[in-house]
């Protein structure tokens, strides 16, 4: 097994005297954009595969990249689920043309500039820098109003009966995406969660999102700042494979190992 490798940064300037930086991952089919404050994404992403998932034969068809930011996780999909139908929604628009920029080479990858909520509305998008911003929903008239999609609504549109997987990073929106009215009637049909939670930005979103999915059956797994939820179907009697795809990470990352349990 190969050890990961990323490469750069190469530095280049726009016309407008913003920098970009240019890096190479060694699985990765294409070179990765960012800014300097992007930066800290390659490592959870793409040398740790914190995104990665260990279950025995999960194809994903349909995967939602909510909160895509500027398209490393998509990326990351793209490359490790070529199949994949992928739909990333990122709602700042500075964030949006870094997304797209990201995934233009990927055929599968839709891209839509907007935000994830509980009902089709408005929202605007107020923040000191592109990785801390909220969104806060505001009348039509507003003229920095961005539209929001719904989960149910998303589903509807893709032609598919399942989310195999939804990746959930939206900075606190999360308490009304799993309070909505209208959770169960998706929630039942999404294989895979993976959610960064921001009670420390929005008080209840922990209680929002443990209140739906305590209905249903599914394994619980931590890698770094992300929660799993996976149908305890897919995972019979692979719990030790969630340890060994941990450790191969690990030691592909070139971090050192904990001693065997």
């Amino acid at each position: 097994m190969k050890p990961i490798e990323i490469e750069g940064p190469t530095i280049v300037a726009d016309s407008h005297n913003e920098e970009y930086h240019f890096y190479s991952v060694n699985y990765i089919k294409t070179p990765l954009i960012c800014r300097p404050i992007d930066e800290w994404l390659l490592k959870p992403i793409f040398r740790y595969r914190e995104y990665s998932l260990p279950m025995k034969d999960f194809s994903p068809r349909f995967i939602l990249d909510c909160g895509g930011n500027i398209g490393m996780s998509a990326v990351f999909f793209a490359n490790i689920y070529p199949e994949a139908k992928i739909i990333s929604l990122e709602p700042d628009p500075n964030n949006f043309k870094l997304l797209k920029l990201n995934t233009s080479p990927y055929p599968n990858v839709e891209c839509r500039h907007c935000a994830l909520w509980d009902k089709e509305t408005n929202v605007e998008v107020f923040g000191i820098n592109p990785a801390a911003f909220r969104t806060y929903e505001v009348d039509d008239d507003e003229p920095n109003a961005i539209r929001t999609t719904t989960v149910a609504k998303l589903l509807a549109e893709s032609g598919f009966d399942e989310i195999d997987l939804l990746k959930v990073d939206i900075e606190g929106a999360e308490k009304e995406v799993f309070g909505a009215n209208d959770v169960h009637d998706w929630l039942s049909k999404v294989k895979v969660i993976a959610i960064e939670l921001h009670d420390r930005y929005k008080f209840g979103c922990s209680k929002a999102l443990f209140g739906a999915i305590s209905k249903y059956d599914f394994f619980f797994h931590i890698r770094g700042e992300n929660l799993f939820f996976i149908r305890e179907e897919l995972v019979q009697d692979q719990c030790e494979q969630f340890e060994k795809t941990w450790r191969e990470a690990m030691t592909q990352a070139n971090m050192k190992l904990p001693p065997d349990s």
